[in-house]
This record gives structure tokens, C-alpha cells and sequence, in this order.
């Protein structure tokens, strides 16, 4: 049997509207240009650390009431020391300016004080002089360097030993740390570590190229030393191995085995030497650095490190706030 028909039928039930869309406002172009993740972006904070830097020099050499020379075609010691040191305080108080800004401390950029002149520092000084002998080493081989007697006796000997090595401690700290250092950490936080070592690298060659008797093979070994300096201090966390490394090359190269550094050759010198073969194996004009042995032992110090240390320590910038924030600006992961 049919049931009735309910003569009261249920009314229906209206649905709800849809929500409106939510209006979210987008950051201006203006705003894309200048802020990131960080802040102001990367590029930017680079661009103020060289103008602060740059104003600092210049007005140092408006005091002194005289200019450096554009090209250096023999490195003198007492010059030599004070371009180099001066030029590390200015660009370490730029630096630190920055610092203030960025909330990030200082020893962040590559040369934490804590670890100043440590354990790091004279394993990269031996690393750097040991690795010299060895191509010296190969070129006494190779009939490509002689040495012919001393140069410098008694006192002379000691004196000039310890006032290259302050002046090349300037130029290993000085070079890391304007070529590396500030420039290094804060590019990476904007394009990842690896392509501003490429750039950072390609600086510091470019730094070279006007030296007097550099050449295309120098230039190589320049650049290949701008990466593995990156590389040190991405295995190691800083750059004291690297400066110590730096420094002791070059004294070792001026100083000591008596022959050019990227081209420039050293008043005060211990040997006196000679230099005969080919450019290519010998080095030519721009000294050892130049030379395709040089090279092939480039290769072996990345491997080198990457035995002796094999992880990861380079910690890149850290967001200036941990507050969220909106959805239109999502927080993006640091490359590195």
C-alpha cells in the first residue's frame, strides 16, 4: 500500500553564499627590488659595504696627503705593509658597520676572533708552505729553478724573514677577507654559496690582471686559489686555514724561493736564483703561479681538504627576524 502524500512538505533550507575573495595586497616592484628574505637584498648590502669601505680609504689617503700607485712593480716592505694592513682595518670597521645593521656578528664573515691565529691558522701557514716546496720541488726537477747562493746575510736574513712575514700576514688577511669574507657570506644568502664563489673568484682574478708580469696561467691559478679558498671555508666554517694558507704561499714565494708572486717580485729577498725553460712550465714572468705544475697541484689541494675535512661547516646569514610572516611573503630557504 502507497504511503500518503506528507501534505506539509519540509521548506528548503537556503545555503550559505560563498565567502568573498580575499583582496591580498602584493608587494610593490620597488619592494621586489630592494627587500628579500633578509631584509634589503644581498646585492644591495654588498653595493653599502663597498661605498663604506671606498669613503673610509679615501679619506685615509686625503690625511696621508698622497695616493698609492695604481700598479705595484716591486713589492718594498715598509709600503707594502702599510697598504696592505690598512686596507684589512678599513674594510674590517666597514664590515663591522655592517654587522650593526644586519644584526649579525661580526665573526659570521669569515674570520670569528675566537679562532684568531688558533690551530686552523698554522695548519693553513705549514698547508701553504709545504705545497709551495712541493711545486719548487718539481720545478728544481724539471731544470726550471736554480739557486745560486744567499742573497741576504746575517742579521738581514732574520729581519727581512719577519718583516715579510707581517706584510704577507696583511696581504693573506686583507685579500680573504675583501675577496672572501664580508662579500662571500652575503652573496650566498642571496644566490647560493657555490655561484658567489664563481663571482667572488672571477673578482679576485680580475684584481690580478693588470699585475705586471702576470699571465694566462697566473690568472688560472688565481682563480682556482678564489675557489678553493671558498671551499676551505665551506668544509671548515671559517677562513683562518685559508688566510694562513694565503700568506705563507706568498712568503714563501717572495721571501724565501725568491721568485715573483703573481708577477711582482720582492725587494729583500733570501736567494739569489735563476729561472730558465719554457713559460708554460716555468712560469714565465708571473713566477710559479704561472706554471701548468702549479696547476696540476691546484687539483690535489681541493682534494686535500676535502679528506682532511669532510663535511659541511659553513653556516650562511640567518633570517633578521623569526617573527612569521604574511602569507604574501613566505619565508625562503637560505641557499647555500
Amino acid at each position: 500500500m502507497e504511503e500518503p502524500l506528507n501534505p506539509n512538505p519540509p521548506e528548503p533550507v537556503p545555503s550559505e553564499p560563498a565567502p568573498a575573495p580575499t583582496l591580498v595586497a602584493q608587494p610593490s616592484l620597488l619592494r621586489k627590488i630592494f627587500m628579500g628574505p633578509n631584509g634589503l637584498r644581498a646585492g644591495w648590502r654588498v653595493l653599502i659595504f663597498l661605498a663604506i669601505g671606498t669613503v673610509i680609504a679615501k679619506f685615509i689617503r686625503l690625511i696621508r696627503g698622497h695616493h698609492a700607485p695604481s700598479k705595484v712593480n716591486l713589492d718594498i716592505p715598509g709600503p707594502m705593509i702599510v697598504r696592505e694592513w690598512v686596507g684589512f682595518f678599513v674594510f674590517a670597521f666597514a664590515a663591522w658597520i655592517m654587522s650593526r645593521i644586519e644584526k649579525q656578528p661580526w665573526g659570521n664573515y669569515g674570520l670569528p676572533l675566537k679562532k684568531a691565529f688558533r690551530s686552523r691558522f698554522w695548519i693553513g701557514a705549514s698547508f701553504g708552505f709545504a705545497a709551495l716546496s712541493g711545486v719548487m720541488g718539481f720545478l728544481r726537477l724539471t731544470h726550471c729553478y736554480y739557486i745560486d747562493g744567499l742573497a741576504l746575510h746575517g742579521i738581514g736574513i732574520w729581519k727581512y724573514a719577519g718583516i715579510w712575514a707581517i706584510g704577507f700576514l696583511g696581504v693573506g688577511l686583507v685579500e680573504e677577507f675583501t675577496s672572501r669574507g664580508y662579500i662571500q657570506y652575503t652573496l650566498a644568502s642571496g644566490m647560493g654559496f657555490w655561484p658567489a664563489a664563481l663571482l667572488t673568484a672571477a673578482v679576485f682574478t680580475f684584481g690580478h690582471y693588470f699585475n705586471p708580469g702576470e699571465t694566462f696561467l697566473g690568472l688560472t691559478d688565481v682563480f682556482l686559489f678564489g675557489m678553493l679558498a671558498c671551499f676551505i671555508w665551506w668544509r671548515t666554517g671559517d677562513l683562518w686555514l685559508a688566510v694562513g694558507f694565503h700568506a705563507f704561499w706568498d712568503w714563501g714565494l717572495s721571501y724565501f724561493y725568491s721568485v715573483p708572486d703573481s708577477g711582482v717580485p720582492a725587494m729583500g729577498h733570501l736567494f739569489n736564483i735563476r729561472v730558465q725553460g719554457p713559460a708554460w712550465l716555468s712560469g714565465g714572468s708571473a713566477g710559479p703561479e704561472g706554471s701548468a705544475i702549479n696547476i696540476a697541484f691546484d687539483v690535489l689541494y681541493f682534494l686535500i681538504i676535502a679528506v682532511a675535512f669532510p663535511r659541511r661547516q659553513f653556516v650562511g646569514m640567518q633570517p633578521r627576524s623569526a617573527s612569521p610572516r604574511p602569507e604574501t611573503e613566505p619565508v625562503a630557504s637560505i641557499p647555500a
